[in-house]
């Protein structure tokens, strides 16, 4: 058969499907270390599959635009429990790659308890967990990560130190655990919890991220973690991964000049996590404001010959302690990836990093004050 575009012909099997992409050498994407793993700095984030409001595809398109996006190194992608079939979906999609491309790329779920759990928390009841989800996934899980619904019921910390344990008995099933929607607080309590259990920290990540689709966790106008958590993460080193950096779409060139929103509109038709990311620009600041934040990231870009975008990434990801920016991804409905890419080859200045520092760094504290530390909202 004819060797797929880009794949060694050692590795092209004749049931690979076209769109299992190889992942080229030559890639420009930006990477770094995390626990055990090297990861892209940015990631592909399923979310999107838990609600149809941002639109479907069937599976077969689905699989097309992930193995594009594995294709140019985004090899990471981030789901969780309860994004709708995403497990599922991201499983059979890695069952389908050749086996040389299925060992390279990352998968990270989580693992959300949102209530008290009706059984005794125990050795057996975590990894039961841990199964599920490496059965979902059909494989061993790169990275899990976990949320916890009440800090004070301490179980949590004991699920936590269970986790750390799995990942060096079960290495076939997990292999790096991480926190979601941690404060800076119980994030502390944890590492030190189990430091002093097993001797080690054991985490690697701290995903600030938007739950139920409320808040936005890290970007120009949600900087929270830069007041606490990003001391303690660098204390226990703790990589923070970020949702939200671009809020759903409303930090775009599409919103430069345009009126504010009516959030209901028929016609407008914005994504649920939309809405509330309009309720955070509002209680950040205001739509003017907003909008003075766009023109300045438009300055920016047309400076450096980049998109709006690129420019709101590239400073969350110059933040200290951040390993990685999760980007939505409409898997087979939209494609942003080349220029998501683009991020790579920026590099702000002083001047750009100071301007932008204006709009981010000046509100974290008073947001802080009124909404709480990051994470605070989902409890």
């Amino acid at each position: 058969m004819r060797p797929i575009r880009g794949f060694p012909e050692h590795v092209v099997e004749p049931s690979t499907p076209e769109w299992a992409i190889w992942r080229p050498e030559n890639t420009a994407v930006e990477c770094t270390s995390l626990g055990t793993m090297v990861i892209p700095r940015l990631f592909n984030g399923l979310w999107q599959l838990s609600s149809p409001a941002w639109g479907s595809a069937a599976p077969s398109r689905a699989y097309t635009a992930l193995g594009q996006l594995v294709g140019v190194g985004l090899s990471a992608t981030d789901m969780a429990d309860h994004y709708g079939d995403a497990e599922l979906l991201y499983g059979s999609f890695r069952a389908r790659l050749p086996p040389i491309v299925a060992k390279s790329v990352i998968a990270a779920t989580k693992w959300c308890i949102f209530s008290k759990p009706e059984v005794v928390i125990s050795r057996e009841f975590v990894l039961g967990a841990v199964q599920e989800r490496s059965r979902r996934l059909g494989g061993r899980i790169e990275l899990l990560q976990f949320h916890w619904y009440d800090y004070s019921n301490k179980d949590y910390l004991v699920i936590l130190t269970e986790l750390v344990k799995i990942t060096k008995t079960h290495s076939e099933l997990v292999s790096n655990i991480g926190l979601c929607n941690f404060d800076a607080k119980h994030t502390e309590e944890a590492c030190l919890h189990i430091l002093s259990e097993i001797g080690e920290v054991g985490l690697v990540s701290n995903q600030v991220s938007l739950l139920n689709y409320l808040f936005v966790q890290y970007s120009l106008v949600d900087s929270r973690p830069s007041v606490q958590l990003t001391d303690v993460c660098d204390r226990y080193g703790v990589r923070i991964l970020t949702y939200g950096s671009l809020c759903g779409g409303l930090i775009s060139e599409k919103w430069l000049g345009a009126k504010a929103p009516e959030i209901y509109s028929e016609l407008l038709q914005l994504t649920p996590s939309q809405r509330k990311y309009f309720d955070m620009i509002m209680t950040w600041a205001s739509w003017d404001d907003f909008q003075s934040l766009l023109r300045t990231l438009k300055s920016i870009a047309d400076k450096h010959q980049v998109d709006l975008t690129n420019v709101a990434t590239r400073w969350v990801l110059n933040r200290p302690a951040v390993a990685a920016v999760i980007v939505g991804t409409r898997l087979g409905v939209s494609n942003n990836m080349q220029s998501n890419l683009k991020v790579f080859s920026l590099q702000l200045d002083e001047d750009d990093t100071s301007r932008l520092n204006k709009f981010a760094l000046a509100h974290a504290g008073r947001l802080c004050e009124s909404i709480g530390d990051c994470g605070h909202e989902y409890r």
